[in-house]
């Protein structure tokens, strides 16, 4: 089992929030943002279980609620020059919903850190993922130059 975090930059997770805001949305009727935020948890449930495999391959099964069987490819490394992937629920409605983070060994644990995240529609390379990249990348280095200051023992 592994650990994961939604990194906290300046006392907001924007990765948990986006995700609370899926379900607020899913509880307003919205039964699109209902079915992608139940993905969500059952993706993150499964990725804590077994955490990101050495071939960053995690499929998932999800039943639509009429129903038929959907088949997710959670995890996807992403291209950049630090070690970054990308957990993924491919929906197109709402939306693409995509959470960067990486994996990192600390203190004999393994921790998912997630950075940010976005829900992608329509455009598969969105300028806001773009951004979302370059953040997640600034803060990969901020995490390891202080990792006890991000990931040691909460306040």
């Amino acid at each position: 089992m592994v650990t994961i975090i939604y990194l906290k930059d300046n006392g907001e997770s924007q990765v948990a929030n986006h995700i609370v805001d899926i379900a607020r949305m899913g509880n307003q009727r919205d039964s699109n943002a209902r079915v992608l935020a139940r993905y969500i948890r059952q993706g993150l449930a499964q990725l804590t279980k077994v955490g990101v495999p050495s071939n960053k391959q995690l499929i998932m099964t999800g039943e639509e609620d009429n129903g038929d069987l959907r088949t997710f490819n959670l995890l996807k490394p992403l291209t950049s020059r630090y070690p970054l992937n990308e957990f993924r629920i491919n929906r197109s409605t709402p939306g693409a919903f995509r959470a960067i983070f990486f994996e990192c060994d600390y203190e004999g644990e393994q921790f998912i850190v997630f950075i940010e995240s976005v829900l992608k529609q329509g455009d598969s390379n969105p300028p806001e993922f773009q951004m979302a990249m370059r953040e997640s990348e600034a803060l990969y280095v901020k995490i390891y130059e202080n990792p006890t200051f991000y990931l040691g023992e909460d306040d």
